[in-house]
């Protein structure tokens, strides 16, 4: 029986499948694309569309999400339906003929090759309900075998963007971390540039500053510009992306990190005024977005 390799997956991918049992051969195509849902269409040869439902149901244990696309076709002595002669059209035809030569004096012609292409002579049989319910089996393996195609092509490019978004979760982190050490400097940097002011306009005026006074202007700029606990939020939304990306079917969850994440950068960039930080935000929002961009492609 079929199996579906776990981990992370693309919506992306392609397989085909062709068996062939009792004189039948079933061809499947399956092809996937991203899509917000699971969506399927099923391309198949006359009275075999009758079967979508079974196939949205194999196909739905192996697909999550995506828009799939499955084309399906059997062939062969065994398939039922093909070509057939109407009989009863052709004799019709020639009966016609025979009357017209006859009246004219025209010999009868010898063949009946060139009333063949006349319309409603040679017409399209379908298998019966019966005849394409008794293929299924053929039709389940088939298209099994085809899903097995697609789910060894979607599980290699998941895990090629795993690795990709695992490298910018880091990257990330590092940058958070470089903001983390930078507060205290930014701190201590506004202290002197603010007591260094001060002290130039109280000394046109002989007058003086307590460093109380300074302490307290600089610890209401760091109540207003704390980013602590966005910096926290940033490094648990990157633990769980990294832990929800080993496990299967994550895009939704992923999705909503991102947007998460996001938020918690914007947030850091509005509250800080330094220029190395707002330098960093700058590339914390370039990562983001390239997380955004990949986990659109997982399922």
């Amino acid at each position: 029986m079929s199996m579906s390799t776990t981990g992370p997956k693309s919506m992306t991918g392609c397989g085909e499948a062709t068996l062939t049992r009792d004189g039948c051969t079933c061809r499947v195509e399956v092809r996937s694309v991203n899509h917000r849902f699971f969506k399927l269409s099923l391309r198949a040869r006359e009275g075999f569309s009758t079967l979508e439902a079974r196939v949205d149901a194999v196909v739905r244990e192996r697909l999550k999400r995506g828009s799939v696309q499955v084309t399906l076709d059997v062939s062969g002595r065994g398939a039922g339906g093909g070509r057939r002669i109407d009989r009863g059209q052709l004799e019709t035809y020639l009966d016609d003929l025979a009357d017209f030569c006859t009246s004219r004096g025209l010999n009868h012609p010898i063949s009946v090759d060139p009333i063949l292409s006349l319309p409603g002579i040679v017409t399209d049989g379908f298998p019966s309900q019966e005849a394409i319910q008794s293929h299924w089996p053929l039709v389940e393996a088939t298209l099994l075998a085809a899903l097995d195609a697609v789910d060894g092509m979607r599980a290699s490019e998941g895990a090629a963007m795993a690795a990709d978004l695992r490298n910018t979760c880091r990257e990330i982190a590092g940058l958070a971390s470089t903001i983390r050490e930078r507060v205290p400097k930014v701190m201590e940097d506004h202290r002197r540039r603010l007591f260094e002011r001060v002290s130039r306009v109280l000394a046109e005026h002989d007058a003086a500053i307590a460093p109380a006074d300074v302490a307290r202007e600089v610890a209401l700029l760091a109540d207003r510009s704390d980013i602590a606990e966005e910096l926290v939020r940033l490094d648990s939304h990157i633990a769980q992306f990294t832990a929800i990306l080993a496990a299967d079917s994550p895009g939704r969850p992923l999705e909503f990190l991102t947007q998460e994440l996001g938020r918690e950068v914007n947030t850091i960039g509005s509250k800080s005024a330094d220029v190395e930080i707002a330098h960093t935000v700058v590339e914390l929002k370039a990562r983001v977005e390239r997380l955004k961009e990949l986990v659109q492609n997982f399922e």
